[in-house]
């Protein structure tokens, strides 16, 4: 039985009808990629499985032990006043002590604003040189400095777990681009697996906008080092030097989306640039399991393409039945992701159609980045522009009208 007849005979007659002449040896060529990029996907997403399904993997969110009290808050920013100050306000009462780390001087109300001097050398740069003076100049007498992104919001915080590292999840917002929000809910269908983390040897990557840290553990292993991603490179270092308990909380931190696509695809690239630079300090099987992630996170974008390469190529055995099974397998997870997503945000159900119908695009998206950090890896930091929250507002969380356009975007950025 084969599943050619899932797809309407007319669609199959056109395939068929425009499809280049191809010979021998090019479907040769062409069946090794192909089949070559379908296993990658399958070991990736097999892995995936086996982070959240398998019983000894499975890990609920660790509760709050230690309260707010007992934590010191820093928030970086390069200039960012206006974004940085409604972060500020969202700051629970709780937390006597917040600190601003800013490249650029602002006024912030209700924080102690800090900027990085210009002569202040170190091996880091960037946000990395920012945190690592801070953690020298900045005194610190409570257990817990609790790192924050300019737009980290947390409203829901009502204290720390029990752990030497403790990872908050995020909640992207809407900023400006719609297929740029679309596609941080996806994201965040995937990252489920950050439930697993706590039970793996060293968590795969870390978001540094809701990272608490014990001090006595910053103090040791510090942010003096050149990198792409300072987050995920901090806890990999400290996890490879010590017995590091690493915690991940159920509560949720609202970030922005991206405002564009265009800031999606760089903010991604760095991600994978940096995991990929950075993954030398992982053990060889983390290393190679690392690898593969991020080389079917950059080839993801040809899923939604294998299940029509059968006939697209017709007339070989090379793409029968049990290829085409295995593409509608690999398929998949892109709409179970995209669900996975619109559940953790208790999203609309207008919000979850769209994202379901329009997965195969948001995974290309999604991936794009990843693919130009593999191909043209970037050698620097970037900030991603941040939406005057006021806009935020008027625009909301739900879908509407407005389409995907960085000059729009880029002409509301606050500028401080």
């Amino acid at each position: 039985m084969t599943i050619a007849p899932l797809l309407p005979p007319s669609v199959l007659g056109w395939a068929i009808e425009s499809a280049p002449s191809i010979d021998a040896t090019s479907i040769g060529v062409v069946s090794i990629v192909v089949w070559a990029a379908a296993l990658i996907q399958l070991a990736a997403i097999s892995y995936w499985a086996y982070e959240m399904f398998l019983p000894a993997r499975r890990q609920r969110y660790s509760p709050p032990v230690h309260d707010l009290g007992e934590v010191q808050a820093r928030v970086l920013t390069v200039d960012g006043g206006g974004v940085v100050q409604a972060s500020v306000d969202a700051l629970p009462p709780e937390i006597e002590e917040c600190h601003v780390i800013s490249e650029e001087p602002i006024a912030v109300a209700g924080a102690t604003v800090h900027v990085v001097p210009d002569a202040f050398e170190c091996a880091a740069t960037r946000k990395g040189r920012a945190l690592e003076w801070a953690r020298r100049e900045i005194p610190c007498e409570r257990e817990y400095v609790l790192f924050l992104d300019e737009d980290t919001i947390t409203t829901d915080l009502d204290g720390i777990p029990d752990g030497d590292v403790v990872q908050f999840r995020e909640r992207p917002t809407r900023s400006r681009s719609l297929l740029a929000y679309l596609a941080e809910i996806y994201r965040m269908g995937f990252q489920t697996e950050q439930l697993a983390f706590s039970r793996l040897a060293i968590p795969l990557y870390a978001w540094g906008g809701g990272l608490a840290v014990r001090k006595e553990l910053e103090d040791r292993i510090t942010w003096d080092r050149e990198t792409l991603i300072e987050d995920t490179s901090f806890v990999w270092n400290a996890m490879r030097r010590e017995a590091v308990d690493f915690e991940v909380s159920e509560t949720k931190f609202d970030t922005q989306a991206p405002p564009s696509i265009r800031a999606m695809i760089d903010q991604r690239s760095r991600w994978l640039a940096g995991s990929q630079d950075q993954s030398g300090l992982l053990s060889s099987a983390y290393r190679a399991i690392c690898t593969l992630r991020n080389v079917a996170w950059a080839m993801s974008a040809l899923v939604p393409i294998l299940v029509l390469v059968p006939f697209l190529i017709p007339g070989t055995g090379t793409f029968g039945p049990a290829f085409q099974a295995l593409s509608l397998v690999l398929f998949g997870p892109t709409v179970l992701w995209s669900v996975l997503g619109v559940t953790y945000y208790d999203e609309s159900l207008r919000v979850g159609v769209l994202l379901v119908l329009l997965a195969p695009l948001v995974s290309v998206l999604h991936s794009a980045g990843a693919f130009v950090g593999f191909t043209h890896p970037p050698q620097d930091f970037d900030v991603t522009t941040k939406v005057k929250p006021d806009l935020i507002d008027g625009l909301g969380s739900d879908t509407n009208t407005s389409t995907d356009t960085d000059t729009d975007a880029e002409a509301e950025i606050e500028a401080d």
